[in-house]
This record gives C-alpha cells, sequence and structure tokens, in this order.
C-alpha cells in the first residue's frame, strides 16, 4: 500500500469523480459497472488498501453492544471476567461503542432468562453473553437470531446457533482431568465427579466435563467405578462426613467447577488423605494447592475468554472481520510448582 494514496489520487487516476470513488470504497449509492471496473483497476494500481480504523470513524455510526454474565459477588470465578471485560472498554474507548453491562444470579436459571429479555427489549447490535442454562440459553439464542443480534458466548461448550465462541474443549478438559487422576492412583477404585451447587441436568458445561472424564477410563478398559455426585456447598461445609460414609472406597475426587476448595478443606477436615483435581485459580483454590489438598488445577483463563468474546464482537462491528465459528484456547495444568507464573 502507498502510504500518501489519497481519494484524489484513485479518482485521478481512473478518470472519475471523487464522489464515484467514495460510493466504490463504501459500498454505497448506484455505480456503473464501467466506473466501479475503473475504480477497482486504479486500486489494483495503486496497491491501495483502505484503513478500516479511519474508517469506522468516519462512518459516524454509533453501535451497542451489551455483555451478559454471572454476577461475581455471587460467584468470584466471574470477577476475572469483569477485567478482561474493562480491559476491553479501556482499549477501544476513542471508538463509537456503547457499552451496557448486565449480571444475572448464577443459581437461577429465571434471572438469566429475565435479564436475557431486557436485552432484547433494548435492541443491541450485539451480544456477548454465557449461556449458563441450556434451556434457557437455546430460548435467547432464537431470539437474537430471529432479530439478527449479533452473538458470542464464551466458557461454555460450542452454541450450534451462535456467530462465535470462546472457551476450551470441554470434553478434552475433562479427559485431561481423568488422565491426571489415573496417574495419582495405584489400582481400580471408585472416583468420584462432584459438581458444586448447580442445576446439572440444564448445565451443559458441567456435562461435558463429566462426558470427557467417563470416556477416558471407558477407552482404557479398567475396573475404576464412577461415580457422580451432586453437592451443595452447605452440605459440603457441614455433612461431608456423611458422604464419605455413604461412599467409603473413593479414592480420588475430580470437582468439575471452581468450587474445588470446598471439597479439598471439607477432605482435609475429615483427615482424609485423597488425591483432588480440580478447576480454577480461585484464591482459595491456591491456598489449597499450595497446602497440597489440591494436586492440579485445570485454568480456563475466564479473563482471557471474556476479552477475546468481546474483542471478537467489537472487531467485527467497527471492521467487519470475519468470525470464526470457534477460538479454541488451550488447557492449561496447574499444579503447586508452576502457579505463582499464572498469577
Amino acid at each position: 500500500m502507498k502510504k500518501n494514496t489519497t481519494i484524489k489520487d484513485i479518482a485521478k487516476l481512473a478518470g472519475v469523480s471523487i464522489g464515484t470513488v467514495d460510493r466504490v470504497l463504501h459500498n454505497r449509492g448506484r455505480v456503473s459497472k464501467k466506473a466501479l471496473d475503473k475504480v477497482n483497476q486504479a486500486l489494483k494500481e495503486l496497491e491501495y488498501t483502505p484503513n478500516p480504523i479511519a474508517r469506522s470513524l468516519r462512518n459516524n455510526v454509533v453501535y451497542t453492544i451489551h455483555i451478559l454474565i454471572p454476577d461475581a459477588k455471587q460467584d468470584p470465578y466471574w470477577e476475572p471476567c469483569m477485567k478482561g471485560v474493562s480491559e476491553l472498554m479501556d482499549e477501544f474507548a476513542a471508538f463509537d461503542l456503547n457499552f451496557s453491562l448486565h449480571t444475572f444470579d448464577p443459581s437461577k436459571p429465571k434471572s438469566f432468562l429475565g435479564a436475557g429479555n431486557k436485552i432484547l427489549g433494548e435492541d443491541p447490535d450485539a451480544l456477548l453473553f454465557v449461556p449458563l442454562f441450556g434451556k434457557e440459553s437455546t430460548q435467547l439464542q432464537k431470539e437474537l437470531n430471529d432479530r439478527n443480534i449479533l452473538s458470542t458466548t464464551f466458557n461454555s461448550p460450542v452454541w450450534e446457533h451462535v456467530h462465535h465462541h470462546v472457551g476450551q474443549d470441554l470434553f478434552l478438559s475433562g479427559r485431561v482431568g481423568a488422565k491426571l487422576v489415573s496417574n495419582l492412583i495405584d489400582k481400580p477404585c471408585e472416583i468420584a465427579i462432584i459438581h458444586v451447587e448447580e442445576a446439572y441436568n440444564n448445565a451443559a458445561h458441567m456435562q461435558e466435563k463429566e462426558n470427557g472424564f467417563r470416556s477416558y477410563f471407558e477407552e482404557q478398559h479398567t475396573d475404576f467405578k464412577i461415580l457422580t455426585l451432586i453437592l451443595g456447598s452447605k452440605e459440603i461445609r457441614n455433612n461431608f462426613d456423611a458422604t464419605v460414609k455413604k461412599h467409603p472406597h473413593i479414592e480420588a475426587y475430580f470437582i468439575t467447577t471452581s468450587r474445588t476448595y470446598e471439597v479439598a478443606n471439607a477432605i482435609h477436615k475429615l483427615g482424609i488423605k485423597k488425591p483432588v483435581i480440580g478447576y480454577d485459580l480461585l484464591p482459595e483454590n491456591v491456598v489449597c494447592l499450595h497446602n497440597d489438598k489440591v494436586q492440579f488445577l485445570i485454568h480456563q483463563a475466564p479473563r482471557q475468554q471474556a476479552y477475546l468474546g468481546l474483542r471478537s464482537l467489537v472487531e467485527k462491528l467497527l471492521f467487519n472481520k470475519e468470525l470464526a465459528k470457534v477460538e479454541l484456547l488451550p488447557i492449561d495444568i496447574i499444579n503447586s510448582e508452576n502457579v505463582k507464573s499464572y498469577l
């Protein structure tokens, strides 16, 4: 591209008016085929590439992007997501963008649906959201598609009809957890998959992790017995001994959510020393990692997921950048030796 190429240069070489060149470059108004061919030939000869930033500033359009994520006050896992969103907002502060942040109760599908309906009523240009609840997310996504509202999801399995998704392959994430567990135990035994305080039947992200975990052991043709336990936080803190008495042969625990520390502390309180594999770098989980209550954490990079998801929407609206259907992030395995580099 020639640095000093202007719209006037293009018009002169093509033998057409500046207005004609402007209509071709911005795809507006009628242009004859003859004039279009002349302009395109001039663009080719001048090796002209339009500056998308300058173009977006000239268009004078204000885009509205809404963000719908779980309330970090109710689950601290989502705090890094808020930081990722804020970082992106600061980065594009010079552009004509109107961001609107909404939160919902991560334990209540109705809270998610209510927030989603409110957003639809404001008719945004795009929405970044976490499809935490399967049924309600499907309903919201259908409305978004019917209204031609651009959408990106993150921190979930790939959503069928979404325009763009950022996250990890959660099935493979479960398999990684299974591989880690298998390396920490010596013989076939009982292994507990624990889902903490969420509606498992409507939570595809937990189901995918469990499916991946189970698939690993099924392919190994081993005699391991895999149990699925769905426990509330209060039950884990105050009555975990009842779970242990009911399942006395559990030799390892795989926790599918960021509340890994709750199970690890409950086990430690009972004087039990068993391998624990879980998720996410919450401060409480990091403490358990250092105290050897947790052997490994799988890092889901929530801050990066939120940042990249929102960035994809911004770049599509401002620069018409093509959206990849899926953007998968690496599955990072964290232990007490490398955790410092992730904090």
